[in-house]
């Protein structure tokens, strides 16, 4: 089981492929997850597509998953602090970077603080800021809102309480989320954006239900290398909903920049 000790605990990670012949080679792609799940659940429909080329890294963000320990508040600086310390352990920091919602908040604060030299950035389902001073999205962000199958919350529990105790998603996790303010989680301005040089593929759901199409419209706006993809009629988590689309979008943004 490979862990990676942090301050506040320890990473569960896996590494996986590539599944080419030059496997000695190939670049590394991180994969980093939405708040309240785990790597292999988030990413695994794409696994296969992404392996054939690339090595993964896919952590259990700290205190999700079977990652025990996490920083105060989950705030996602700290956060993006100690998935660097393991990307670079791992030598991926300068490889290829993917991030869904608050994986992408997490990949943004890495490329922002220079925590990492990313080669490429992804972004799927995700915002540049949450504080809607910021944004002027007012749109609520409550695990109630999220257009997802009725029982996901009893599904999204057994993830992580079996690793942990029962009730810990309750009482950790959802928790964590009802209280993560924009302090904790991201709030960038634009111009921050405005300063990368590298690469940034943003996949975004057109009906998306905490963060509308102005955001990501604003984020491609603001980079000097975006290309900005909608997906027609779909709401949030698009690696749950179109994995297969959004493995599609990614390859070709990677294959493009390879």
């Amino acid at each position: 089981m490979p862990e990676f000790s942090t301050a506040t605990g320890s990473i569960y990670y896996e590494v996986y492929g590539p599944d080419s012949a030059a496997a000695d080679e190939a670049p590394t792609l991180t994969l980093l997850h939405n708040f309240m799940s785990t790597g292999q659940t988030a990413w695994g429909s794409l696994l296969p597509a992404l392996r054939a080329r690339y090595r993964l890294l896919v952590p259990d963000l700290p205190g999700h998953g079977r990652s025990q320990g996490h920083p105060v508040d989950f705030d996602h600086t700290e956060m993006a602090r100690q998935v660097a310390a393991l990307m670079q352990a791992e030598g991926a920091d300068q490889g290829d970077l993917a991030g869904c919602s608050s994986g992408g908040m997490i990949a943004q604060l890495l490329v922002d603080h220079r925590f990492v030299q990313p080669h490429t950035l992804t972004l799927i389902s995700t915002t540049y800021s949450t504080n809607p001073a910021t944004t002027n999205n007012h749109a609520s962000t409550s695990p109630e809102d999220f257009k997802a199958g009725r029982n996901w919350m009893e599904a999204t529990a057994k993830l992580h309480d079996i690793y942990h105790y029962p009730g810990y998603y309750n009482e950790i996790l959802l928790d964590g989320f009802r209280r993560l303010r924009s302090q904790y989680a991201i709030d960038l301005p634009l111009t921050a954006l405005s300063a990368w040089t590298l690469p940034v593929c943003i996949i975004h759901g057109e009906e998306d239900e905490f963060f509308p199409l102005f955001i990501v419209e604003a984020m491609a706006q603001a980079l000097s290398q975006a290309e900005l993809h909608i997906v027609p009629a779909q709401t949030h988590a698009l690696i749950f909903r179109q994995p297969w689309k959004v493995s599609e979008l990614m390859l070709a943004f990677l294959y493009q920049h390879a």
